[in-house]
């Protein structure tokens, strides 16, 4: 008897898991990306939309000068977050190709907005004759505001800080001459 010999035939198999949050790829069209949303950026920006919404509320209509300037610093910030909100919603950042530093460009929107809102609030604030309970339960939320936008501002200059490891003035431009 002789012994057979059959070849073994292996198999091997791999499987693939995808990250459960990833940055989107570089896409030549509009696509809709709600991951950003589950981050804590994200949840930011809508927690500054809703508390936005509360602030537009109760601070209307505008009796006094300085409620007028709170509502238009609290309208001009619910457009801008409104317009970033569906800049990441519709992945707009990888679909346009513009020679924008996108993340700079939203950190100084943030940041600007965060002073406005601090100018208002104290504005806000001190205009108390006119009603002051709607008027105070305004400059409250526009506190609760401040704080986010506050954190947001933080959130988006690390993440550019990340970005951009290197400052582009560190060269001898900042040199003592002798």
């Amino acid at each position: 008897m002789m012994a057979e010999t059959h070849p073994k035939s292996e198999v091997s198999s791999t499987v693939t898991t995808s990250p459960t949050y990833a940055s989107p790829q570089k896409s030549t069209g509009i696509s809709l990306c709600l991951e950003y949303f589950k981050t804590a950026p994200g949840i930011i920006k809508i927690i500054e939309l809703v508390i936005g919404i509360l602030c537009m509320a109760c601070a209307a209509p505008a009796w006094t000068t300085g409620t007028h300037w709170f509502l238009f610093v609290v309208v001009t910030a619910f457009v801008s977050t409104a317009l970033w909100c569906f800049i990441y919603l519709l992945n707009l950042k990888n679909a346009i190709n513009l020679p924008i530093d996108w993340l700079l460009t939203e950190l100084l929107n943030t940041a600007i907005t965060t002073l406005l809102y601090l100018i208002a609030v104290i504005v806000q604030l001190c205009s108390i004759q006119a009603s002051p309970g709607r008027n105070i339960a305004g400059g409250i939320f526009g506190t609760f505001n401040l704080i986010a936008y506050g954190i947001g501002s933080f959130y988006l200059y690390r993440d550019w800080k990340d970005s951009h490891p290197h400052s582009s003035f560190s060269g001898s431009v900042l040199k003592r001459n002798p």
